[in-house]
């Protein structure tokens, strides 16, 4: 890889850490204005659904917000993997970021940290990156 792509896989890289960082900073994404937002799309196409849409584990909410975290951080640990090629980098860098991402969301209101959520993000990662390497090793 040149020097000119490996930057910009890096300038790719930071911009998604700032997406992140907006996602948790901004009030639209709450876990409240997650689930008026399943409301409204359930409602629109006229879905019914016996499963919660924001009470508990396994709630539309919850399996919406989980499955965000892991393509958020999975599309990370790609990025990361395309800039330096190196899997063990890609996953600790991405491991750093869920951790300072959960960190930074502890001062966020109605927001809270979870530790599960870090194990969340590291599956996505994990998942992402061993797509990466069965294709490598494919070709």
């Amino acid at each position: 890889m040149t020097q000119t792509n490996r930057l910009i896989w890096w300038g790719l890289v930071f911009i998604w850490c700032g997406l992140i960082y907006y996602f948790t900073e901004s009030p639209l994404f709450t876990g409240e204005q997650t689930a008026q937002w399943i409301r409204h799309w359930l409602n629109y196409f006229g879905i019914e659904t016996n499963r919660p849409v924001s009470d508990g584990v396994f709630s539309w909410n919850f399996i919406v917000r989980k499955c965000a975290h892991m393509t958020v951080f999975g599309t990370l640990a790609f990025l990361a993997w395309r800039a330096t090629a190196s899997y063990r980098f890609a996953w600790l860098f991405t491991l750093f970021c869920a951790i300072f991402d959960e960190w930074h969301q502890s001062f966020q209101p109605k927001r809270t940290a979870l530790f599960s959520d870090v194990m969340i993000d590291m599956i996505g990662a994990t998942i992402v990156l061993w797509i990466v390497w069965k294709a490598n090793k494919r070709a």
